[in-house]
């Protein structure tokens, strides 16, 4: 779902920007939204980012347990390539995972007017990374139409200094994501601190 940094820059003029996460939430769908009815598509939430999430702002109807159908599993698979058998592995047809809980309109339900409720630093390692992602050593971006620091910025360089985050806190999160998510480390990864 999100990433709103939560940063606010002084733009030309002197006026303050509340962030391009933030103006994206305020004018609609954003990557904090699913389409009604395809809830099995969202991303998985671990036991720790939802233990942390809870013990920060405890609150009820957060999160959704949810069965690991076939089209979830080759989802997560496709966000792994060559490591799907350790993903199936992981989530199992006969099991299910946690994931974010959606509203009626297929918003998150801790999106608010201004972005996500959930402190930046405690947010889901998905919603801190996305619109980016890890191919190997490569930082890329996905491809979501959605996305306001996408369509404003327009390459990669841009699009990490509009959300305030850099190449090395994309692989940092990465990395924390894989062992949040029990994903084995992928030769030539930096190392992470076991600490969340």
């Amino acid at each position: 779902m999100s990433m709103f940094s939560g940063k606010e820059t002084v733009a030309g003029g002197g006026k303050v920007d509340p962030g391009v996460c933030a103006r994206c939430a305020g004018l609609g769908p954003t990557c904090c939204h699913l389409t009604p009815g395809h809830e099995e598509f969202c991303f998985p939430v671990s036991e720790m980012e939802k233990g942390r999430i809870l013990e920060s702002m405890p609150c009820t109807g957060g999160f959704v347990l949810e069965e690991n159908s076939e089209a979830f599993v080759d989802n997560v698979c496709r966000l792994f390539p060559g490591e799907e058998d350790v993903v199936r592995e992981l989530f199992p047809r006969a099991k299910s995972h946690y994931r974010l809980a959606i509203g009626e309109e297929g918003a998150c339900r801790f999106l608010g007017s201004s972005g996500c409720t959930i402190p930046r630093e405690i947010r889901p390692y998905y919603c801190r990374l996305f619109p980016f992602w890890m191919a190997g050593n490569e930082v890329i971006i996905f491809d979501a139409q959605s996305c306001l620091a996408r369509r404003e910025a327009r390459n990669l360089n841009r699009m990490l200094e509009s959300i305030g985050t850099t190449k090395s806190e994309i692989r940092d999160l990465f990395g924390r994501l894989r062992l949040a998510w029990n994903l084995p480390p992928q030769r030539g990864m930096n190392s992470v601190k076991k600490k969340f």
